[in-house]
């Protein structure tokens, strides 16, 4: 109860109160003794009664605490200005014996009344705050390699994995397995909990260049303020925390260490490389070290070792500092509920519902990296979800592809979230606003003449308006680079909630205020018990608010003259979130200065100022009946089955993720693939990922084939898998000829095994596995021979072209001759390797004759010759040779034809064309008879006469199998 300077009967409770203007102090008997929730402070400068002296301001009728007052040693104070007290000796000491008073330092008093504990205590808090940050991003990381681990994602270790991108972009692998990067990333990632961005730089060859990412980290900030809080309440049992200065000065305490610890190891454990390339080598240094580093964690280190301490503090009564704040702002002290409550209900299901949605779409290292980027994400959907926006600048503008030329997005932007998950987002954020309605309709000020004050319409509006602006920085995810060679370059991205967020969480703020005054008090006494004290918060916090409303509501730091106004109090605390204390007491108030003077005008009528005693003693708890055991047991059954079949759905929705990615995942269906492609079973190949060609192209998918051939593939691994919705790509490397190349293969699943999705191998996107070559055919050929098997191909007139889709490896063709005079050449191989992109190979056959054709050619004509020679006729008909007479024909006779010399044939090929043609002249020999006599009248002279004569021949040859004919031009 408030203390008062008179019993009830109107006597005064001080023994020697004419000699002092002191009155006890709240937690106090009255008789100069301390009870046991106000500790006492030893050796504390009193008065000549033993009257420890007070800084807090009094009058005649009581005393008022303030925030920075000390206790005495025998529980009382004396009030500064009292006639006959030692007000100066109360801080200086003891008068000299001379009269004088010798000065003597005294430090200020809170910290005179703090012990070495008060010291250590929030140093180790501030301690534990940071293990507890690097501890939640060791489980964050350790999370995400389960996830990994169930998912079949990882090959390798992390390190290994890292190796290898950065050996697919230098060309050089360096060592990242060593202790010192295991040592040093868990730091630096936990210094991104205070909002810093993880810096990398670079110098190479006297340039070099830095980037930047911001990734706020907040479930790890959330393990740090776990374990700060927790460690100062558990150490801070047995301390008195006697006034809100020893709180604040022990908060700051423990900022400080929390933030020079973080800067302190985050600087030293900075990752330092040296990665060989091209016969140099880059230094390369991550780290997280940062002005903002220390500053964050000293705030929220703060904030944290001072509520923990909350608790502790044994101070009477609210101060000034708070009253004014209550009395200029009503409200201001309790705005933080409604927004807790409101984020909570909201951040619950949707956390629930992204949670689901990572194992489900994105599987378990999705879901298990959770910690990761579940509170941004929910920051984000939250934002959203409230009609506001995200925005995009720099390169992030095209990497997300957001609407408009703005680079906003909306929940509902572009259609890239289902319709029905944009209602049920935005019926969620309405829920929340009305949980925020009720409960700020149970905490804020209902006092009528806080009700007229203009202010306290403002006060959750505005406060919401500082909450956008603060959602702008806390939910900003960003990045930078920037090149510090010759040409300054630079580039960046950032994504948070738009600029005009605060506009929108302003009217947000005004529609709950609006709900709270007039729509909450309509149903706030039909909730269930349970939700209404989650909702209006602890008995405790709720007196202690209502104190502090009563103070502010009766005008400041005012006393009593008559002990019925202390009742009032007690009503107060026990009406919340009405304050009877202030609409009891009629009287008009006296000013805070009034009070502050430490004496009332005559014939001023003073009241009472409310203590934190009171609130505690109004909540205590009232004795209740008992339960009866049946319903209690009902109510434990249904607890139970409940919580059962919550972790039920929670473990069916992981099983089901990890069956969906392991046993039914598109990984199954890529492995089947690749290992057919490693046995060489084209046909198997082909019925799971069909080419997607024509028949004719498919002629060398035949296990003959492709089990023939050279340097097939040899061994591959599954590295990844990326799934979105219906789609994935299987991401693997196959060894061929000794090469190791990346494949992906695109699946796709249309159909369902049950409840799970039935994954294929999606032709229509391709496969890099399929490659392909062409060949050229003359006319006539039916057939090729491919790895020793016959293969059909379509037999034309004239020469064309045939492409085959195939698998990697090398293919031996070759055309078979169709007699002894044709021929197509040797064989040619095509090797054909996975993922290549250039274009496709090629190979060209034509045909060409054989010497034998030459041969029978030759003995064919010559056999035409001899033929051609046995002729009695000068001019032998179809003979490359004759005779011309010249002349009368009877005077020639008796011709006799002789070869003396055969001609040489060269064959040629044109096309199609077959042609022969002499490559050196034959002779032919004539021997006749002529005629000498010219007189017709005379009896004949014939004379023996011979010639000889060139041969030549040409024409076409047509080949047909093992037979040739030959079409003679003579």
């Amino acid at each position: 109860m408030p203390s008062s300077a008179h019993d009830p009967a109107g006597e005064p409770r001080e023994p020697h109160g004419e000699e002092t203007e002191g009155v006890p102090a709240a937690g106090q008997d009255g008789h100069g003794t301390t009870s046991q929730d106000a500790p006492t402070i030893q050796n504390a400068p009193t008065t000549h009664d033993g009257i420890a002296a007070q800084d807090a301001p009094t009058s005649r009728a009581g005393a008022v605490p303030a925030e920075d007052g000390a206790h005495t040693e025998h529980g009382t104070a004396a009030a500064p200005g009292a006639a006959g007290t030692t007000g100066a000796a109360g801080t200086a000491g003891a008068a000299a014996p001379n009269g004088q008073q010798p000065y003597t330092y005294a430090p200020p008093a809170a910290l005179a009344s703090m012990t070495p504990r008060h010291w250590w205590v929030p140093a180790v808090a501030g301690a534990a705050g940071y293990v507890g940050t690097v501890v939640g991003t060791v489980v964050a990381m350790l999370l995400t390699l389960l996830g990994a681990l169930i998912s079949g994602d990882s090959n390798g270790s992390l390190t290994e994995q890292l190796d290898d991108q950065i050996d697919d972009y230098t060309g050089t692998a360096p060592d990242l397995s060593g202790v010192s990067w295991f040592l040093s990333i868990p730091f630096q990632l936990a210094a991104m909990a205070a909002l810093v961005p993880l810096r990398l730089s670079a110098s190479f060859a006297g340039e070099g260049g830095n980037a930047g990412i911001t990734v706020p980290q907040y479930f790890a900030l959330v393990c740090g303020i776990l374990a700060a809080w927790f460690v100062a309440r558990a150490l801070t049992k047995d301390v008195s925390v006697q006034t809100r200065a020893v709180q604040w000065v022990m908060a700051a305490v423990g900022g400080a260490v929390w933030g020079a610890l973080a800067l302190i190891v985050t600087a030293v454990t900075a990752l330092r490389l040296d990665v060989p390339v091209f016969y140099s080598t880059v230094q390369l240094r991550i780290s997280a070290v940062g002005v903002g580093l220390f500053v964050v964690l000293f705030l929220v280190g703060l904030l944290t070792v001072a509520s923990a301490l909350n608790v502790r503090s044994t101070q009477a009564a609210p101060g000034r500092l708070v009253i004014g704040a209550e009395r200029s702002m009503p409200g201001v002290l309790q705005v933080l509920r409604p927004m807790v409550v409101q984020f909570c209900v909201f951040g619950a299901v949707a956390g629930l519902g992204l949670l689901i949605w990572a194992f489900v779409k994105g599987g378990a290292v999705a879901g298990f990296s959770a910690p990761f980027w579940l509170p941004i994400a929910v920051g984000w959907l939250f934002v959203l979800s409230l009609l506001s926006a995200l925005t995009a600048g720099g390169a992030a503008a095209t990497y997300t592809d957001l609407a408009g030329s703005s680079h906003a997005a909306y929940l509902w932007s572009e259609g890239a979230v289902p319709a029905w998950v944009v209602v049920l987002c935005i019926l969620l954020a309405l829920v929340s606003v009305v949980c925020a309605a009720v409960a700020w309709a149970h905490v804020r000020p209902v006092n009528q003449r806080i009700a007229r004050n203009p202010v306290a319409w403002a006060v959750l509006p505005v406060a919401y308006f500082v909450l956008g602006l603060l959602a702008m920085w806390l939910l900003n995810v960003s990045g930078y680079a920037s090149a510090t060679s010759g040409s300054s370059q630079s580039a960046g991205f950032s994504l948070r909630p738009a600029g005009w967020t605060c506009l929108v969480f302003l009217l947000w703020g005004a529609v709950i205020e609006l709900l709270a005054r007039f729509v909450a008090p309509a149903f706030m006494g039909s909730l269930p018990a349970v939700v209404t004290r989650w909702l209006r918060g602890s008995e405790r916090a709720r007196g202690r608010a209502a104190v502090v409303a009563s103070a502010a509501a009766m005008g400041g730091a005012v006393v009593a003259a008559a002990p019925a106004a202390a009742s009032a109090a007690p009503a107060a605390a026990s009406s919340a979130p009405s304050y009877p204390a202030a609409e009891t007491a009629r009287t008009e108030p006296v000013s805070a200065q009034r009070a502050y003077d430490g004496a009332a005008a005559p014939g001023e009528q003073t009241r009472v100022l409310p203590t934190y005693g009171d609130a505690q003693a109004a909540a205590e708890p009232q004795p209740r009946e008992p339960m009866d055991p049946q319903k209690k047991k009902r109510i434990r059954l249904i607890a139970i089955i409940a919580g059962a079949v919550i972790l039920l759905v929670v473990a069916a929705i992981i099983v089901f993720s990890v069956l969906s990615r392991t046993v039914f995942g598109p990984d199954n269906q890529a492995e089947e693939l690749l290992q057919s492609v490693t046995d060489g079973k084209a046909k198997a190949v082909s019925e799971v990922a069909d080419p997607n060609v024509s028949t004719g192209q498919r002629g060398l998918l035949t296990d003959e084939v492709y089990g023939a051939a050279e340097n097939r593939v040899s061994s591959y691994e599954i590295k990844d898998t990326q799934i979105d919705g219906d789609h994935a790509t299987v991401n693997a490397t196959v060894t061929q000829d000794g090469v190791t190349t990346p494949v992906a293969l695109p699946m796709v699943s249309d159909s369902r095994n049950g409840l799970f999705k039935s994954w294929r191998v999606d032709s229509t996107a391709g496969s890099e596995l399929y490659q392909s070559f062409s060949v050229r055919i003359p006319g006539g050929v039916s057939e090729l021979t491919v790895n020793g098997t016959k293969v059909p191909v379509d037999s034309q007139s004239d020469s064309h072209e045939e492409e085959f889709t195939v698998l990697p490896g090398d293919y031996d063709v070759s055309i078979a001759s169709s007699g002894k005079y044709v021929t197509y050449g040797g064989d040619q191989v095509a090797q054909i390797r996975a993922g290549s992109q250039g274009s496709a190979p090629s190979m060209s056959f034509s045909a060409s004759f054989t010497p034998v054709l030459k041969e029978d050619l030759t003995k064919q004509l010559n056999a035409k010759l001899d033929t051609c020679a046995k002729s009695t006729s000068f001019e032998p008909e179809g003979c490359p040779f004759s005779y011309s007479i010249f002349g009368d024909k009877k005077d020639y006779r008796n011709p006799s034809w002789s070869l003396e010399r055969y001609p040489t044939y060269s064959v040629s090929s044109y096309g199609d064309h077959t042609t022969y043609s002499t490559d050196k002249s034959g002779e032919v020999r004539l021997d006749y008879q002529y005629n000498t006599e010219y007189d017709d009248d005379e009896p004949a002279k014939w004379k023996d006469k011979d010639t000889t004569s060139s041969i030549y021949g040409s024409g076409t040859v047509t080949v047909s199998g093992d037979k040739i004919t030959v079409n003679s031009e003579d």
